[in-house]
């Protein structure tokens, strides 16, 4: 008879073993899978590269590192005191950056001006002493053939006996009419008719294009629009607002590149903005913080994006319903933005879905790199200049479109605008002039790094970077002239 401990031991031998696999958050399991913010990096590296060449290291350093946020001072909340603390913790009014650089710049264009005209009175010294000089070479020059003329050839030849005998025959080999193709030539054919070989591969340039460009020397900054950030290399956040006694946030925070395309509308008193990609709405929130508008409509595709939009402005506009909505200064409304018909605004913003780069970078939820979006992230530009298409149409004549999105794609932004432009000339009598911004950006020098015009053609683009890490961004401002 076995014993019960003979028995206990061989179940223990003969027991099967089990292999535990690790849990989802093991590093082994996560360094097998690949997340769509790991195919968003791959596709960044292998297209941006290209693109920005050796200033992309630093662009994606800035994209993965902490997100700087300027804050937007409600003007229906704690005003004074929301900007009082503000200062108090070393914030800086962007307004007055960009007024301070705005007089560095009127200083440096005086400068230049100065030095300008000294060089070109300098210039004009050197022409007066030269001509002085070579007027006294030739009145010596003068002299010299006067004292000389009696001794010269052609009258030695008028007084010589000529020998008939050593005249060249015409019909010989040697005729003065073959000896005369041989005189040195005493001017030539110069390269000032030649056409240079980068002006000639200009005209098959495809980034040339017939779309009318015009410069601008300003940029407009509300004298109501408090913006607050802090200055390069201090990374200090905002704190969550907090409530004023009306009861709505004393501020709104933000990236810092999305004040630039309201700043790029141009916003007027009495002025009617339409938003036509609003959610979650803080883009049509701070054009109304400017107090010019007398409406501004805010529009999304769907009823959950414009719920977001009413959200935020029950936080911050007080008394929405009596003050706001009944009076229509502001009005919600839910359609396709290719499809709305409801034109005749003065100002007009299509900031559109896009890869939003740095977003794909760092969340995993509802990245538009997922396996199953690849469709929706392909038809992408599509979708842009078809809501972009649609924005030229609903603007007044004189009013103007800003285009943006957040995204380093050249074919989102610049690519987009071309589309949409040469499908507005095809199609419609309607003309507009692309504003280049690039004088009156550099006021904004200080706080935003931009990428190099060269890489552009249309818009403008705000670059991340560590020490002031904004963006992306880029906008385009256009203008509709008939």
């Amino acid at each position: 008879m076995i014993s019960y401990s003979i028995l206990k031991r061989v179940n223990q031998v003969t027991k099967t073993c089990v292999r535990y696999k690790n849990p989802p958050h093991h590093w082994s399991v996560l360094r097998k899978k690949v997340h769509p913010k790991d195919k968003a990096l791959d596709h960044f590296d292998d297209f941006y590269k290209q693109v920005f060449k050796k200033k992309w290291p630093s662009i994606r350093e800035g994209l993965l590192a902490k997100q700087k946020y300027v804050a937007i001072i409600n003007n229906y909340g704690d005003k004074e005191e929301t900007i009082a603390k503000f200062e108090n913790n070393g914030a800086i009014n962007v307004r007055s950056l960009f007024n301070l650089e705005k007089g560095y710049i009127k200083e440096e264009m005086a400068k230049n001006k100065r030095n300008r005209t000294l060089e070109e009175i300098w210039r004009k010294d050197r022409e007066m002493e030269q001509k002085h000089s070579e007027s006294n070479s030739t009145n010596t020059e003068v002299q010299d053939e006067d004292t000389t003329a009696k001794y010269s050839l052609e009258t030695s030849m008028q007084n010589a006996e000529l020998d008939y005998k050593r005249m060249v025959d015409s019909k010989n080999a040697l005729s003065t009419e073959i000896l005369n193709e041989f005189i040195p030539a005493t001017k030539l054919k110069g390269n000032e008719d030649y056409i240079p070989e980068s002006t000639h591969y200009k005209m098959f340039d495809p980034a040339t294009s017939t779309f009318k460009i015009e410069k601008e020397y300003d940029m407009h900054f509300p004298e109501n629009l408090n913006v607050y950030c802090y200055e390069e290399n201090n990374f200090s956040s905002f704190e969550p607002s907090g409530r004023a006694s009306t009861g709505v946030l004393n501020y709104y925070i933000m990236d810092g590149g999305s004040i630039l395309p309201i700043l790029a509308l141009d916003l007027t008193p009495g002025c009617t903005v339409l938003d036509l990609c609003a959610a979650p709405g803080g883009k049509s929130l701070l054009a109304i913080q400017t107090l010019y508008p007398d409406r501004v409509l805010s529009n999304d595709i769907s009823y959950s994006r414009v719920n977001r939009i009413k959200h935020v402005y029950e936080q911050f506009l007080y008394d929405l319903n009596e003050r706001w909505f009944k009076t229509e200064r502001v009005k919600l409304s839910h359609a396709d933005g290719r499809n709305l018909f409801t034109n005749g605004f003065d100002r007009v913003l299509v900031d559109v879905p896009c890869t939003t780069d740095r977003h794909s970078l760092k969340e995993n939820d509802n990245n538009i790199f997922k396996p199953s979006r690849v469709k929706e992230r392909l038809k992408l530009p599509e979708l842009q200049s078809e809501l972009l298409f649609n924005a030229l149409k609903l603007v007044k004549k004189g009013g103007i479109v800003v285009y943006s999105t957040c995204s380093l794609s050249p074919i989102q932004n610049d690519g987009v605008v071309n589309m949409a432009l040469k499908k507005i000339w095809e199609e419609t009598k309607l003309e507009f002039v692309v504003k280049d911004l690039t004088p009156a950006l550099l006021q904004v020098r200080r706080v935003f790094e931009l990428a190099s015009p060269r890489l552009l053609r249309y818009g403008h683009l705000v670059l991340p970077k560590k020490a002031q890490n904004y963006g992306p961004t880029y906008f385009c401002k256009l203008e509709r002239v008939t």
